[in-house]
């Protein structure tokens, strides 16, 4: 997020002449270039075992101690499933196989000063059993199973994942 008065360099020149051109783009009066701060791909896991839901509980900022679906950003060259199949290992040490696309919402993402625009997809995983599952301290503090009728949206770290769960208990009425 930048103010009327931030400077903003120029990652082609270096020099202090970066400019808003509107919603996302930005143009540097020096040589010229145009940077585009498009869209994050994120991606969220609706993990069920037994009518009990997988959430986590943010370890870092943004959201710090608020509860999230386990998932995180998508790579250069992976697809969503790919990055939520990495997301999961690294995170909980949790492999998973079949995944079935739910739905995306958009998100506005605060990190360091900077909010980026996101759009997070969500897949569901279906598990028989509940795995023992290994935690990534730098990214998830713990994880809860919730009785998926008792999961209160707005818990929730984010906007999309409050929009995802509510669409989630409606379909699932």
């Amino acid at each position: 997020m930048m103010n009327a008065h931030s400077t903003l360099y120029c990652v082609k020149c270096a020099q202090p002449s970066l400019v808003n051109q509107g919603q996302k783009a930005y143009r540097c009066h020096s040589c010229d270039f145009v940077y585009f701060h498009n869209v994050a791909a994120a991606v969220s896991a609706v993990v069920v075992c037994n009518g009990q839901m997988l959430l986590v509980e943010r370890a870092q900022q943004p959201s710090e101690g608020k509860l999230d679906f386990p998932g995180g950003f998508v790579d250069y060259d992976e697809s969503n499933e790919q990055a939520l199949k990495r997301e999961l290992l690294e995170e909980l040490q949790l492999p998973i196989g079949h995944m079935q696309y739910l739905f995306s919402y958009p998100n506005s993402y605060l990190y360091k000063d900077v909010l980026y625009s996101t759009l997070d997809s969500f897949f569901e995983i279906h598990l028989s059993t509940k795995p023992a599952l290994v935690l990534q301290q730098e990214e998830v503090s713990r994880y809860l199973w919730l009785d998926v009728s008792n999961v209160d949206s707005n818990q929730l770290a984010f906007v999309s994942g409050q929009h995802a769960m509510a669409a989630y208990l409606r379909n699932n009425e």
